[in-house]
């Protein structure tokens, strides 16, 4: 898994790059930056992504989420968790940390909290592993074997 500070640092570079208001964009920025990466760096950038969206498992972001009909499911639940992520490491330690931001833009710009829905975030290593070393390769093994070696 790659540290914190470097996953942060990836997005920051993106967000500077490119918009979660146009998600094309950041994909594409994203994907062609982490594919110059060694595939070590790529798997650890998808375990880090995990990490992080486990630990915004916590009430306020559950809260926010059902109030904004995205906890039907785990899979709809990560897909907010991924855009609070996206959104760079300010807003994902304030959701984090539980300091009451979610429910005031909750209050006061609650479409502004549905942008933080990002269904292609969790694709964004597969799809650079194998823009980077081709489709005959199975991502699933090489994650696996990854996770294995934690």
């Amino acid at each position: 898994m790659i540290n914190e500070n470097k996953f942060w640092k990836l997005i920051a570079t993106t967000l500077t790059n490119s918009s979660l208001e146009n998600i094309i964009e950041y994909d594409s920025f994203l994907i062609n930056h982490l594919k110059k990466e060694e595939v070590q760096t790529i798997v650890g950038f998808h375990l880090r992504l995990l990490e992080l969206r486990k630990a915004l498992d916590n009430f306020e972001v559950i809260k926010v989420a059902m109030d904004l009909g995205y906890y039907t499911s785990r899979e709809v639940f990560n897909r907010f968790c991924n855009g609070i992520i996206a959104s760079g490491k300010n807003i994902y330690t304030q959701a984090k940390n539980q300091n009451g931001m979610l429910i005031a833009m909750l209050a006061n710009n609650p479409e502004r909290l549905r942008t933080y829905y990002y269904e292609g975030f969790s694709l964004i290593a597969s799809a650079s592993f194998y823009e980077k070393v081709g489709l005959d390769k199975d991502w699933d093994m090489v994650l696996c074997s990854y996770k294995e070696m934690r």
